[in-house]
């Protein structure tokens, strides 16, 4: 019983000191994120950033365009249907293309 109540004074204390440190240990999170990012900007080969399309082609991927948005895209991130030869960038474009083809038919009908 005395280890339980050793125990619990502890872990009162414990947490005690960790709210009241909260507000630093937030501050040391935010300087460490913002040393982080200036790392990568620094030197963006230490981090691995978002692949450009140009770094893209140099790697030897093949490009293809949006059939929604006409962007052009690595065909390793494009989105394939397997019932159509068209590619898309994102879902958005997917839906606002099915979007329009369903206003079409309902147009015809």
């Amino acid at each position: 019983m005395k280890y339980l109540v050793i125990l619990v004074l502890l872990l009162a204390f414990w947490t005690f000191v960790l709210w009241r440190l909260r507000p630093y240990i937030k501050m040391a999170q935010r300087v460490l994120g913002i040393m982080k990012d200036v790392r990568q900007v620094t030197n963006p080969d230490a981090a691995e950033p978002a692949r450009s399309a140009a770094a893209s082609v140099r790697d030897g991927q093949k490009l293809v365009r949006c059939a929604s948005c006409q962007t052009w895209i690595p065909s390793s991130r494009a989105l394939k249907l397997r019932s159509q030869s068209a590619v898309y960038c994102s879902h958005e474009c997917l839906e606002k293309n099915a979007s329009r083809k369903d206003a079409k038919t309902q147009r015809r009908a």
